[in-house]
């Protein structure tokens, strides 16, 4: 059994992203998988300043102080990080991004707890048109850099053309969640 951690990087609380994650998740716990998401829109948590000094005090690993010490303590937990994104200019939302380049205080942190340590990655895009190729080829890029296990995306196109509230199932992203052990 895995544990997941879903970043929602979505400003929508009922739009294509939360329908993804509730069909990743529906796919995940069917395979025995715990799995906690932590809406990113619903937190305070501000920007990265760059200071490279992270990791002094490993229960506070960024000097800042904010609500991503939610996102530190499950971080921590879990075996398996899902970014979930709107597409933005062919890019992860900047909720998403946000958080993920405040994590970088854990790499600070002796030892470095950011690459590697058995992590896996999977990523969840719901786009308006047709073009994530620049997102996926970068996510990949990430999980080589980060020295995690790369479980693939699942992406919805064409969002622009679909009425969220009736979609109800997004198959894709719950064989996904499915497929993680």
């Amino acid at each position: 059994m895995a544990r997941i951690l879903v970043l929602n990087g979505s400003s929508r609380p009922r739009g294509f992203t939360r329908r993804m994650i509730d069909s990743f998740c529906a796919g995940a716990r069917g395979a025995g998988n715990s799995v906690e998401v932590i809406d990113l829109r619903k937190l305070d948590i501000h920007c990265c300043v760059g200071c490279l000094h992270g990791g002094a005090d490993p229960a506070h690993p960024c000097t800042q102080r904010d609500d991503m010490a939610q996102v530190y303590a499950a971080y921590r937990a879990c075996d398996v990080v899902v970014l979930a994104t709107p597409l933005f200019f062919w890019s992860y939302s900047g909720l998403l991004k946000n958080a993920f380049d405040r994590l970088w205080a854990l790499a600070e942190c002796h030892p470095d707890e950011l690459h590697g340590n058995g992590r896996s990655g999977a990523l969840l895009v719901a786009a308006g048109g047709a073009h994530p190729a620049q997102l996926l080829a970068h996510f990949d890029y990430l999980m080589l850099r980060m020295g995690w296990r790369n479980l693939g995306s699942a992406v919805l196109l064409h969002t622009d053309d679909l009425d969220a509230s009736a979609l109800a199932d997004v198959p894709q992203a719950r064989e996904l969640g499915a497929s993680i052990h």
